[in-house]
C-alpha cells in the first residue's frame, strides 16, 4: 500500500471513500470535507491501492499536544483486511511522542473498538445517545503516543 499526504487529497475523493466506507453513507458534506483540507490544524493521510486509487483515509485535528481523530475510513471491499490498523500506525508516526489521541466510536461498532484496544487505546467516557441513524451511545477513546499495542 501506498499514502497521500493532505496536500495530495482532494475533498470529492475523501467524499466517494466515506461514503462507500460507512453503511449509512458519508456522515460528512463535500463542504466539511472541503472545509477541513483548507484548515491548517487538520491532518489526513490517505491509503492507495496498487491503481494509485484512494480507498481508505484517517484525519484529524492536531493543536496543542492532542490529536483528534475526526474521520477513519475504509472502503468496503476492503475493511477486514487490517487495512485500518496499517493506516492508524503510519499516520501516527507523523507525531510526536507524548501526543495524546482521543476518538469517539459509536458503542456498537465492535470491529472499530477491537481494533483501537489492539493499539492500545483506553475508554474514558460515553456519551448517551450522542449518534442518530440508529440512535447510539459514542465510546471515547484515548492513547497517549507512542503506541503500546495490546496484541
Amino acid at each position: 500500500m501506498n499514502f497521500l499526504n493532505k496536500q495530495e487529497l482532494t475533498a470529492q475523493q475523501l467524499f466517494q471513500v466515506a461514503d462507500d466506507a460507512y453503511l449509512n453513507g458519508s456522515p460528512w458534506q463535500l463542504k466539511t470535507f472541503q472545509t477541513e483540507l483548507l484548515n491548517e490544524y487538520t491532518y489526513y493521510l490517505g491509503m492507495v491501492d496498487d491503481l494509485g486509487r484512494l480507498i481508505g483515509f484517517v484525519g484529524g485535528t492536531y493543536l496543542d499536544g492532542v490529536l483528534d481523530i475526526s474521520n477513519v475510513a475504509i472502503m468496503q471491499a476492503y475493511q477486514k483486511q487490517h487495512l485500518g490498523e496499517l493506516l492508524l500506525r503510519t499516520w501516527f508516526n507523523m507525531f510526536v511522542a507524548q501526543t495524546t489521541v482521543l476518538l469517539e466510536v459509536r458503542d456498537g461498532n465492535e470491529g472499530a473498538k477491537r481494533l483501537y484496544r489492539r493499539l492500545g487505546f483506553e475508554t474514558y467516557r460515553k456519551r448517551k445517545a450522542y449518534y442518530n441513524h440508529p440512535v447510539e451511545d459514542a465510546v471515547l477513546m484515548m492513547l497517549q503516543l507512542p503506541i503500546r499495542s495490546k496484541e
